[in-house]
């Protein structure tokens, strides 16, 4: 085992079945690579190894070096999908090679060098538009968030897990540059119009690069920073209890399990693994039960479905490639290509019938039907009233049951409220009609990014409009009957 300053990493060599020469020049292999790259690079470089002698063990176990038929055999192994692992491992024999490390036969060395070269099809998830591993629709982004806010705001998450998730969302870094973060990373200044964060974020995956050698910064929009200026000053009262000297180096999400590399039981505040951070993000998402329009299931969330969606953002907002590459952190340029080659498929446009079927599915309105004139049964303490079309005098359109001020948006924004109490006989189809038009006016204008803001409310009153027809239909046939 290897423990490095971002986790462990185990080598296990015993259950291979290879002969023991040849098991002996790959723990010679393995150990060279250690000696002159990081630990994350080589434990890759002996996945790919492992795999070809697992191979090789199961029709040749007692081949004291790799052949090239050996390489040959692997690639026919693979399915058509997957023979960009086959390059892959050609590359790890030629290094194996080069090294002069017994285990690999000179024409095997030929052949890897020969044989076609597979590439595998980056971010195919994100061009298909994938609902399950691809990016989060406008619909899913939303709903996931605003449940995450409303969980956080009756203490159903710890404000350690509200921030994480926030940050995963906002700028998505991956879990190993969470859990590199340090409190000293935050930059808080103070600028004409309020405070200014801006998070200093270790880069990660970059040829030769270190534990927090490179840093990013990522300006964080304000309430994004609050809550991560909270957890910051949080950790740090944490650590003048442990003793720790310096609080501007102890981790921004320390670890909370015993799995963690560095954790001790709490004594002091630990670095996170990656993979305890990557597991935090998914325990808390999929506890919100956030349904998918497009599956119609619990959404599928993890940190890098999050960072696809900022990705997939920000090529919505018309960034250049450029500016995609550096959001995600990406030194190439090519990751990032795919996420401008879908941007004219991100236009769509969401019309009366689409919300009409999408609504049942998405579950955006969370509040219940009323029956006017009834609002005792439901605790409602005032009428909503709101304009059903610009210039019109305002209409009662239901009720809400908050008992204090609301600022929001009435009626737009009571229709994903769980307090809104909207009439059978209320105006909501003519709302509807109006929210649609007002999208088609904003995407026609080019404000297409502001315009899908509208998606949540749009589907919302879309639920509402059916359960009234439906519940009419229901009266109608009672009174028939």
């Amino acid at each position: 085992m290897i423990v490095t300053k971002t986790g462990r990493r185990n080598f296990h060599f015993g259950d291979i079945g290879v002969a023991n020469p040849l098991l002996t020049g790959f723990k010679g292999f393995v150990v060279a690579r250690l000696r002159s790259e990081n630990p994350k690079s080589v434990y890759t470089t002996y996945q790919w190894a492992r795999s070809l002698l697992f191979n090789i063990a199961a029709y040749d176990p007692d081949a004291i070096e790799i052949s090239s038929a050996h390489l040959l055999n692997y690639r026919a192994s693979l399915k058509e999908r997957h023979r960009h692992r086959s390059t892959d491992v050609n590359d790890v024999v030629r290094t194996w090679a080069r090294l002069g490390i017994p285990g690999v036969a000179r024409e095997a060395f030929v052949a890897a060098t020969d044989m076609p070269r597979y590439y595998k099809n980056r971010a195919h998830a994100v061009r298909i538009r994938c609902p399950i591993q691809g990016a989060y629709s406008n619909l899913e982004y939303d709903g996931l968030y605003k449940a995450l806010h409303a969980a956080f705001a009756v203490g159903k998450i710890s404000i350690d897990n509200y921030g994480l998730c926030l940050l995963s969302g906002a700028i998505g870094p991956r879990p190993v540059q969470i859990a590199s973060l340090m409190v000293g990373d935050l930059k808080i200044t103070t600028g004409p119009v309020g405070k200014i964060y801006i998070l200093s974020v270790p880069r990660a995956k970059q040829r030769g690069g270190g534990y927090r050698t490179q840093f990013r910064d990522r300006p964080l929009i304000e309430e994004v920073g609050i809550v991560i200026e909270a957890q910051a000053r949080f950790v740090c009262e944490q650590a003048r209890r442990c003793g720790m000297n310096d609080p501007k180096e102890v981790p921004l999400f320390p670890a909370v399990h015993v799995s963690s590399t560095f954790f001790d039981g709490g004594m002091t505040l630990a670095r996170p693994t990656p993979s305890s951070i990557a597991m935090r993000i998914i325990n808390v998402m999929e506890g919100l039960g956030v349904m998918s329009e497009r599956t119609g299931e619990a959404i599928n969330v993890n940190a890098t479905r999050a960072r696809r969606t900022v990705g997939t953002r920000a090529a919505q907002e018309g960034k250049s490639l450029e500016e995609i590459a550096s959001v995600l952190d990406h030194t190439s340029l090519t990751a990032a290509q795919s996420y401008v080659e879908i941007r004219s498929e991100l236009l769509q446009r969401l019309d009366k019938k689409v919300a009409m079927l999408l609504a049942p599915m998405a579950q955006r309105f969370a509040g219940a039907l009323a029956t006017r004139g009834d609002g005792s049964e439901h605790g409602i303490q005032r009428h909503v009233f709101g304009a059903v079309n610009e210039g019109e005098a305002p209409a009662d359109v239901g009720g809400c049951g908050k008992h204090g001020f609301c600022g929001l948006g009435k009626p737009i924004a009571c229709y994903t409220c769980r307090l809104f109490h909207p009439w059978l006989d209320g105006p909501h189809e003519a709302i509807l009609d109006g929210l649609i038009a007002r999208r088609r006016r904003m995407a026609a204008d080019g404000s297409l990014i502001v315009a899908t803001t509208l998606d949540d409310t749009i589907v919302a009153c879309a639920e509402v409009v059916r359960q009234c027809h439906t519940r009419a239909a229901t009266l109608e046939v009672g009174r028939d009957g």
